[in-house]
């Protein structure tokens, strides 16, 4: 499979990648055989740089920003531009020069589909903000790295894609814990179901806790973003078998049910196709 002009990576190993993965070994390509000395991996390719999450973006092209007018204009897989990029705006990820995470999720939350936009924002306030060894959300951080995103915006007033980007500084929620949770979030909204609760605490009797999701308590309903790759990632899967995670995940939602008597639901991308599949599915299950 070739990635770039001169550089081929086998086609098995391509088509197990997700398109983030694809755009930063693309990003490598471009490095080691053009010499990017001057340019900067920005939008979607700095986002998979960063570890950011994209949805349905493609992964045929990269991005990089050119300071010099008078550099190479874009090809087929490299798209250049040449907007101002200023020395804090630049960071080394990978041992690539890409835009820093706030300049990128500027970037991206104007540019990109509502949907990558959530996804983006959420991840970086998650990245800043949520303790993973805790499960505790640090609101100082959200608001400190939020308040900068917004600055940006506020600057560009007028700028190509701002009136997008003001709704998803605002909107976005750093508590999701997955790319399908910040879509479930934003298409409930866009569906005119009422706003979840992420990572709902639900306390047991023995001291143990259970973090949910997307939770309406006023509802008494909850619902688990069923994603794929928990089921066949290795450290995800920590040595355990795919029906082992099925199982600990069962037997979770019977004490969840038995201490709190709600509902649970479940959904993956398999139901989020599109915005329409997912309200026909939520639909199906009573919930719009």
């Amino acid at each position: 499979m070739r990635v770039h002009r001169g550089a081929y990576v086998l086609e098995q190993e391509w088509s197990d990648l997700f398109g983030d993965a694809r755009l930063r070994t693309r990003a490598h390509a471009v490095q080691e055989l053009t010499r990017v000395e001057t340019g900067v991996f920005a939008y979607a390719t700095a986002a998979a740089l960063h570890g950011l999450p994209l949805y349905k973006v493609r992964a045929d092209r990269i991005d990089v920003i050119c300071p010099d007018v008078r550099g190479r204009r874009s090809v087929a897989d490299v798209r250049r531009h040449h907007v101002p990029v200023p020395d804090d705006d630049i960071v080394e990820l990978e041992g690539l020069r890409s835009t820093s995470l706030e300049r990128t999720v500027y970037d991206v939350i104007r540019l990109g589909s509502v949907e990558t936009a959530v996804m983006v924002m959420d991840a970086a306030l998650h990245a800043v903000a949520w303790d993973d060894i805790h499960n505790t959300y640090d609101i100082a951080a959200d608001s400190e790295f939020r308040a900068r995103v917004r600055r940006r915006v506020i600057a560009h007033a007028g700028a190509r894609g701002i009136r997008q980007a003001r709704f998803v500084v605002e909107f976005a929620d750093g508590r999701a814990g997955s790319p399908g949770e910040s879509l479930s979030r934003l298409w409930c909204w866009q569906l005119g179901v009422a706003d979840p609760v992420l990572q709902y605490r639900v306390d047991f009797a023995d001291g143990t806790y259970a973090l949910l999701d997307l939770c309406w308590p006023g509802l008494g309903r909850w619902a688990e973003f069923d994603g794929l790759i928990k089921y066949s990632d290795p450290a995800l899967l920590a040595g355990r078998s795919s029906e082992d995670i099925r199982r600990a995940q069962d037997a979770r939602q019977r004490k969840v049910e038995s201490a709190t008597q709600w509902r649970c639901d479940r959904w993956g991308f398999e139901q989020m196709a599109s915005i329409d599949d997912f309200a026909r599915f939520l639909r199906s299950i009573g919930f719009c």
